[in-house]
C-alpha cells in the first residue's frame, strides 16, 4: 500500500521512510501563507529514501538546496512537480538529472530562472522522460528545444505554453520548409543554430500530446518540423501563435486519423481554405476549437459538424457566421456535447432554437454577446456572469447548463408556438418573457 503524505510532512523516523508520495497542493488564495515552507521540507527529506513522487508547487519557496535534498536521498522518483516554485534554478534541475534518473513526468512550469542549461540537463539526464510541462519559462530558447527533440524520444505529452523566445530553429528542418525558408534562415543565423536535421527515422512516435499555445515568434515552417517527426499526436494546441496561415494547416491535416484535440483560435492569418483542409483530412476530430479567426464563414462550420465523433466545437467571435452555420449544426452535429459561439453577432433566435431542439447531447452553450440572446425571458435560464463582468463593454452574458438549456429549449419553442398561433389568427404577436402559451 501507497503511504501518501497530503497537505503534511510524516511526522517520525518511521513514517518517513515508509512514505512514497508527498503532496502539497497551492492555495488558490495567494494571500494565506503554505502550511509548510522550504526550510522545514528540508528537514525531513533526509530521512525519505522512498519518495516517488513529489507533488510540491504547494511549496512556494521551495528552493534549489532542497530539490538537491531530494533527488539524493530519493532515488526512485519517478513524478516531481514543481511548477510555480519560483526559487528553483538550474542547479536544482541539474540535482535531479544527475540523481533521479527514473523520472518519467516532470512539470517544471511558471519559474522564472530556468535557462536552457537546466532544461538541457534534464532531457539529457532523464532517459525514461515521458511527461514534460515547461509553461511559461521566459528564459529558454530554441537551443534547449534542440536538446528536447534529439534525447527525449520518449515523450508521450509535452506542452511549452508562453515561452515566448522559442522560434522555428529549435524544431527540425524538413525539405518543405525550403519554400519559407528566406526569412527562416535569417532567424536561425541571428541566434548561430545551424539547421536541426534529424534522420528521417528519427520520430517521437510516442508523443501524442503537444500544446505550442501563445508561442508568439513560431510559423508554419515549425510546424511542417513537429508533423514530420511526431506523426501520431492526437492532441494540438496553437491557439494564439499568430503568424500560422494556411500553410501550416496543410501540413496539420498530414496527421489524418490520429488527430482528435485542435486547438488554434486566434489565428487571424488562417481561412476557411484551411481550416477546411484539416477537418477533411482529419476524421476522428472530437474536439476543435477556431475560435476568434476573422476571416472564417460558416464554410468552416459545415465540415466540421458532420464529423461523428466530434463532441466539442467552439466557434465564437467570428463575425461571418449566421444562422446557416446554427441549422447546418442542428441537422449534422448530433453528437455534440459542448458548444460555443459566443461573440457571432449574426446568429439569430431560429438558429438557436433549431440548434437547442435537435441538439439532444448538449450539456454547455456559450452565447455571451450574441445580440439575439438579449431576448426577454433568456437571461434567467443562464449562468450568473463572473464578478466584474461590464454587460455594456462585454456585451450579455448567457452561459447554458445542463437542465437550463432543456428548459432554455421549451422556452423558445412555446415562444414559436405562439408566433405561429397569432399568425393564424391574424392577430398581433408580442413577445413575452413568461412560459405560457397563452397569447395575451
Amino acid at each position: 500500500m501507497e503511504h501518501a503524505y497530503v497537505d503534511e510532512l510524516p511526522s517520525d523516523e518511521e513514517s518517513c521512510y515508509h512514505a512514497e508520495h508527498l503532496v502539497f497542493h497551492p492555495d488558490p488564495d495567494p494571500t494565506v501563507p503554505p502550511a509548510y515552507t522550504d526550510d522545514e521540507l528540508a528537514g525531513v527529506l533526509p530521512y525519505c529514501p522512498n519518495i516517488t513522487a513529489a507533488y510540491l508547487s504547494g511549496i512556494p519557496d521551495l528552493s534549489s538546496r532542497t530539490l538537491i535534498l531530494l533527488a539524493e536521498n530519493a532515488s526512485g522518483l519517478t513524478y516531481l512537480d514543481v511548477s510555480g516554485c519560483t526559487q528553483v534554478t538550474d542547479l536544482g534541475l541539474q540535482a535531479v538529472a544527475a540523481h533521479s534518473t527514473s523520472i518519467t513526468s516532470l512539470f517544471v512550469s511558471r519559474i522564472p530562472s530556468i535557462t536552457d542549461h537546466g532544461l538541457a540537463a534534464l532531457v539529457r539526464g532523464l532517459p525514461h522522460l515521458e511527461e514534460l510541462e515547461m509553461d511559461g519559462l521566459p528564459l529558454v530558447t530554441a537551443v534547449s528545444m534542440r536538446d528536447i527533440w534529439t534525447f527525449a524520444r520518449g515523450l508521450k505529452h509535452w506542452t511549452l505554453s508562453g515561452c515566448m523566445h522559442i522560434t522555428d530553429a529549435g524544431f527540425p528542418w524538413v525539405p518543405e520548409r525550403a519554400a519559407l525558408e528566406d526569412a527562416d534562415r535569417r532567424r536561425t543565423y541571428m541566434e548561430g543554430l545551424p539547421p536541426l536535421i534529424l534522420p528521417g527515422t528519427h520520430k517521437l512516435n510516442n508523443l501524442r500530446v503537444l500544446d505550442l499555445s501563445h508561442c508568439l515568434r513560431l510559423t508554419d515552417a515549425a510546424i511542417l518540423g513537429v508533423v514530420a517527426h511526431a506523426p501520431r499526436l492526437n492532441r494540438l494546441n496553437l491557439a494564439g501563435c499568430i503568424e500560422l496561415t494556411d500553410r501550416a494547416m496543410h501540413a496539420i491535416s498530414s496527421l489524418g486519423r490520429h488527430l482528435r484535440i485542435f486547438d488554434v483560435g486566434g489565428l487571424e492569418r488562417v481561412t476557411d481554405e484551411g481550416v477546411f483542409a484539416v477537418a477533411s483530412a482529419c476524421g476522428s476530430l472530437q474536439s476543435v476549437d477556431i475560435s476568434f479567426i476573422p476571416g472564417l464563414t460558416d464554410l468552416a462550420i459545415l465540415e466540421f459538424a458532420s464529423k461523428p465523433r466530434m463532441e466539442r466545437l467552439a466557434a465564437a467571435g467570428l463575425p461571418g457566421l449566421t444562422e446557416q452555420a446554427a441549422f447546418f449544426l442542428a441537422e449534422h452535429a448530433f453528437g455534440l456535447g459542448q458548444l460555443h459561439l459566443s461573440y457571432c453577432p449574426r446568429l439569430t433566435l431560429d438558429g438557436v432554437r433549431t440548434m437547442l431542439r435537435r441538439l439532444t447531447k448538449l450539456e454547455i452553450v456559450g452565447l455571451s454577446g450574441v445580440p439575439a440572446m438579449r431576448r426577454m425571458g433568456v437571461r434567467r435560464f443562464s449562468e450568473k456572469p463572473p464578478e466584474g463582468h461590464d454587460e455594456g463593454e462585454q456585451g450579455v452574458y448567457r452561459v447554458f447548463h445542463g437542465g437550463n438549456i432543456r428548459k432554455l429549449s421549451g422556452f423558445l419553442e412555446k415562444e414559436e408556438w405562439r408566433k405561429r398561433e397569432a399568425e393564424r389568427l391574424n392577430i398581433l404577436f408580442k413577445p413575452r418573457g413568461d412560459d405560457s402559451r397563452e397569447l395575451y
